[in-house]
């Protein structure tokens, strides 16, 4: 049988690696730009106003009459590298929060390709929907996210899901992982990088890969800002795509699929 789960990784390798192409570049214009105006005889300071207009107000002969809402932005030479490396920051951490989402759909797409094949499997994941919204059958529109997405990713990968996570080259366990991983996302998404230090301190392991996989800065005793620079975002996506590659290992192999030939 041709192993189908190729052609979604491919994808999602297709989709990190421009993300990682990308903000290279970026960085190294900043990191260039951040040189020449940090010397001594440099001279910066920009200033940025919003101006907007009344879509219901009168107008100058039809032409918009502009006025200022009061609200003004500066840099300066003092904090122009804390700023650039800032919105760098910012920026690397929505690339982090879109990479999820494509490794999400991923699993989704390897996923249903195997609950349409094995009912078992399917069963499995009907179960595992609420009683209100549990459905007849499962289609790619329907399917689990989340936490349930990942207890059929267990099941589906079997005895190979359990060998591969309790011993590879990293140490790390996939659930922690996968737990660091949503968690983070959810919180770049919805809390502006921001997150309880209990949602990633949950065990040492838990704490250990996010410290190796995300910087952090301490707001308060209990809250931390998630923070990224290329260096630690480029070992991100390296670590990331090797994630989805022992997926597609385990899931192949559980189905005697030939997985060779895209190490």
């Amino acid at each position: 049988m041709i192993n189908t789960y190729k052609k979604h990784l491919y994808y999602f390798f297709e989709k990190l690696l421009y993300y990682r192409h990308i903000s290279g570049r970026i960085d190294k214009v900043f990191q260039k730009d951040i040189k020449v105006y940090s010397s001594e005889e440099a001279i910066i300071e920009f200033i940025s106003a919003l101006v907007i207009s009344d879509w219901t107000g009168p107008t100058d002969n039809g032409w918009e009459i502009n006025f200022p809402t009061g609200h003004i932005t500066e840099t300066n030479k003092e904090n122009y590298e804390t700023e650039i490396r800032k919105f760098l920051s910012k920026q690397l951490c929505l690339l982090y929060a879109q990479s999820f989402e494509s490794f999400e759909r991923y699993l989704k797409n390897c996923l249903f390709e195997r609950i349409v094949r094995d009912d078992t499997i399917k069963a499995y994941a009907i179960s595992l929907y609420s009683k209100k919204r549990r459905p007849s059958s499962i289609t790619r529109e329907n399917m689990l996210s989340g936490d349930g997405l990942f207890k059929v990713l267990k099941k589906a990968g079997g005895k190979s899901f359990n060998k591969f996570s309790s011993n590879n080259n990293l140490n790390i366990k996939f659930k922690e992982l996968w737990t660091i991983l949503s968690e983070v996302r959810h919180s770049i998404t919805h809390r502006k990088s921001l997150i309880e230090k209990k949602k990633v301190n949950k065990s040492s392991h838990h704490f250990g890969i996010f410290n190796y996989l995300f910087n952090s800065k301490n707001i308060s005793d209990d809250l931390i800002l998630i923070e990224l620079t290329y260096g630690k975002f480029d070992n991100l996506i390296k670590r990331f795509s090797e994630f989805a590659f022992q997926i597609f290992k385990l899931l192949s192999i559980e189905e005697n699929l030939e997985w060779k030939d895209s190490e």
